[in-house]
């Protein structure tokens, strides 16, 4: 066990959160299986096992997570700091946000959701969550909100999906016929899942989509057919119960940092603490 204090990337690819307080994470590395404790800068101030981690996070003394909470899943390929500027802007607006990362090229979906649904069932504190996620984040979300494993304390909120896949992806799937081995090696087991369709079930809370459609009317990708990203289509983004949707003039990136898209985030999720303080 180390307890040298080491700065840190804040995880990525190789790790995944599996309890967090007050900003600080407990993380667990999905090759070797070692554990290590992180601050809020992203400080390692323990590497170990994860029952000496979890005993050294209980005994830290920071602010308790209040009643509403959002929490923040990154997309394919990418961390929480890519959520950075969101979470910025939700944190201004008066929200509590979580970003989480987790090992999204490593795992499957379903271990996804699992990671996910252990986090938030050690949330002291929380009472309400809601999401605002990028790409494949979304469908983690997906799988989150329709698991028989969701929290029986917590309360769904609402979900901002920032260009999802919700209908699977085209360009995915193209990929992967023409280079299955090395599509494969580049995107993981949830990439894979995703050219193959999405295995969830449509949320039964409030859902605004966000598209990117940089030139709209036409596509961006000459792989894809329609107004496109660069990675998903418009269409594809879409679900059949979602309350609102939105497409901005970004590229799949960067469009979590559109103006548009924020704009849209906070007014979504401010009109649910609206109608609840009404």
């Amino acid at each position: 066990m180390t307890t040298l204090k080491v700065p840190t990337l804040g995880g990525t690819q190789f790790w995944a959160d599996r309890r967090y307080k007050g900003g600080w994470r407990v993380q667990e590395n999905v090759v070797s299986g070692h554990c290590r404790l992180l601050d809020s800068a992203n400080r390692r101030h323990l590497f170990g096992t994860f029952e000496s981690c979890t005993s050294q996070l209980a005994a830290q003394e920071v602010e308790q997570t209040p009643a509403d909470v959002v929490v923040l899943l990154h997309g394919l390929g990418r961390d929480r700091k890519s959520l950075n500027k969101l979470s910025l802007a939700l944190q201004k607006d008066g929200h509590c946000t979580i970003q989480l990362d987790y090992p999204s090229t490593r795992r499957s979906l379903d271990a996804h959701v699992s990671q996910v649904l252990e986090v938030l069932e050690n949330l002291e504190g929380a009472r309400r969550v809601s999401f605002v996620t990028h790409s494949l984040g979304g469908i983690v979300a997906r799988g989150v909100l329709s698991s028989p494993d969701w929290p029986k304390h917590l309360t769904p909120g609402r979900v901002v999906m920032i260009a999802p896949p919700n209908q699977g992806a085209a360009l995915a799937r193209r990929i992967k016929e023409g280079m299955p081995l090395l599509f494969s090696a580049v995107v993981g087991p949830s990439g894979v899942q995703i050219a193959e369709g999405v295995p969830y079930p449509e949320p039964r809370v409030p859902v605004m989509v966000i598209a990117g459609a940089p030139r709209q009317g036409g596509g961006l990708n000459p792989l894809l057919d329609g107004e496109d990203d660069g990675v998903v289509m418009v269409a594809e983004t879409k679900l059949g119960s979602m309350e609102e949707h939105l497409a901005v003039n970004e590229i799949h990136t960067t469009i979590m940092n559109h103006p548009d898209a924020e704009a849209a985030t906070l007014r979504f999720l401010d009109s649910c603490l609206s109608k609840r303080n009404a």
